[in-house]
């Protein structure tokens, strides 16, 4: 039991340097990072097991966990003061991937799930709303985002497709807003297709500007999720291939979303403006694309998020891949992951000032 402890705790010190090394100097160890929810769980129950038997081994498996131990807390949080509604002066902020409305399946549920969508975004009734994966099998651009402009009531919105017009079909990113927009832009280098766009909007007498934001994915396959839940194979070669080809996405994807975030900083460098940034970042709170963002933004689930906060609505447990974050001057009054479940994403909002 020492033994498989020692191996437990090396393993939580590597995924603790997720947050230092980029990716392009070592991609395993930002694997760990993925599952780091997962093994510092393994040594707390450790440690929690060393005590009940008034072992001397519990103060090893204390000095693994105290290694890294703000890292904990952006991956758990316990939030005794959250709001749920806004009052006068804040501003309440939600952040959805829709996963395409379900369109891309061609199935009939596709308008059951694009309808309960609308339906839960009017409820909530936030000021700023950022979509990523919005999609239209309709060949005009301006009409159905105009249903769901409309629909949220909003002043503004901005658009921005990942490709040209394909087969009838549109996918990208949109930005709705109750405030003027008076600017905008889209972020993209050659490699990569456009990963976020940004919206310069008026709010009382300030510019704030508007981040949605939707790195790279990993691009794992309903198959490939079912072997990392359950590895099977036939035999120990297919076993083999199956990890290297998940390994080499992992990798892509890693590397693709560091150049990604390399570029984001500098635009965030560049701009004069108070900042909020919303989107599928498709890492986690230990990854080194969180640890560089950190450093210019505030996380709102860090400030009152409550347990894991998972967003990921997939079959990979304990995934916080979304996030809105703000910049110093915002202070924080809710937090709030919802349990809508028409997506592979929870929607989360945020209420702000």
């Amino acid at each position: 039991m020492f033994a498989i402890n020692l191996v437990a705790g090396i393993v939580l010190i590597l995924s603790n340097l997720a947050e230092i090394i980029p990716p392009s100097q070592n991609t395993w160890i930002q694997a760990l990072g993925l599952i780091y929810p997962i093994i510092i769980i393994v040594n707390l129950a450790f440690l929690i097991s060393w005590v009940i038997a008034k072992s001397k081994f519990a103060v090893l498996s204390f000095i693994f966990i105290l290694i890294g131990f703000n890292n904990i807390f952006n991956n758990f949080q316990i939030t005794l003061l959250n709001s749920v509604n806004k009052q006068a002066g804040e501003i309440k902020v939600l952040s959805y991937n829709v996963q395409n409305f379900g369109e891309k399946n061609n199935n009939n549920s596709a308008i059951v799930t694009k309808s309960r969508i609308i339906k839960f975004l009017l409820k909530q009734d936030a000021d700023i709303v950022c979509i990523q994966e919005y999609h239209s099998s309709n060949n005009s651009l301006y009409e159905p985002l105009k249903e769901i402009r409309d629909t949220l009531s909003s002043h503004s919105y901005y658009y921005e497709s990942y490709f040209n017009p394909k087969h009838n079909q549109l996918s990208g990113l949109v930005t709705f807003s109750k405030y003027n927009a008076i600017n905008k832009g889209r972020l993209k280098f050659k490699g990569s297709r456009t990963f976020g766009i940004y919206t310069d909007v008026v709010l009382n007498e300030d510019t704030v500007r508007i981040f949605n934001i939707h790195l790279a994915s990993i691009k794992l396959v309903p198959g490939d999720l079912d072997f990392v839940v359950k590895p099977e194979a036939d035999n120990s070669e297919i076993l083999k291939n199956h990890y290297l080809e998940i390994y080499r996405k992992l990798a892509q994807a890693f590397n693709l979303r560091e150049k990604q975030l390399k570029y984001l900083i500098n635009k965030i460098n560049l701009t004069k403006y108070d900042i909020i940034l919303c989107g599928d970042f498709n890492d986690t709170p230990s990854s080194w694309v969180y640890s560089q963002l950190e450093k210019y933004m505030t996380d709102t689930f860090v400030k009152k998020g409550i347990g894991v906060g998972r967003t990921y609505a997939g079959p990979l447990p304990f995934l916080r891949i979304d996030y809105i974050l703000t910049g110093k001057r915002f202070s924080t009054h809710g937090f709030t992951r919802h349990s809508l479940k028409e997506s592979d994403h929870y929607p989360i909002s945020a209420i702000i000032e």
